[in-house]
């Protein structure tokens, strides 16, 4: 595993995340609850682990229903758009990153309501890189 090759993933993993993050602010913002445009960018199953529980989702069904919540909750909290803030890449092999960011969430006057830490494991499968993973981060 050449340096180059460990560029290469990080540059790779973190231009998706970014284009993932772009288009679920847009859609977030825009008051949508259909995921359709986000579900490329997640792999089945997919782990995700809160303060309060831990779930794995086995289907794209499960998938599709796990981020139409998100979105519908995110809507009822009158969501504006997200900052990300420091956010931190780890290669761990030419097939494995992880993303840890901190999100400042705002609502449609700009005031900011939220600010969870999210750590994301992408993985690079055969149809590119996929979030495998996402645990809230305490404190």
């Amino acid at each position: 595993m050449s340096t180059a090759d460990l560029s290469r993933a990080e540059t790779d993993a973190k231009h998706s995340f970014d284009r993932y993050a772009a288009t679920f602010i847009e859609l977030a913002a825009a008051g949508g609850t259909d995921p359709a445009p986000l579900l490329e960018y997640f792999a089945v199953p997919l782990t995700v682990a809160t303060g309060s529980a831990h779930t794995v989702l086995t289907s794209a069904e499960q998938l599709t229903a796990g981020l139409a919540h998100e979105l519908a909750a995110l809507r009822d909290l009158d969501y504006g758009g997200s900052q990300a803030l420091d956010p931190t890449v780890r290669v761990l092999n030419e097939r494995a990153v992880t993303i840890e960011v901190s999100w400042a969430r705002y609502d449609r006057s700009g005031a900011e309501f939220q600010r969870p830490r999210v750590f994301y494991f992408l993985a690079r499968t055969a149809e590119g890189w996929r979030i495998t993973t996402s645990a809230v981060l305490a404190g």
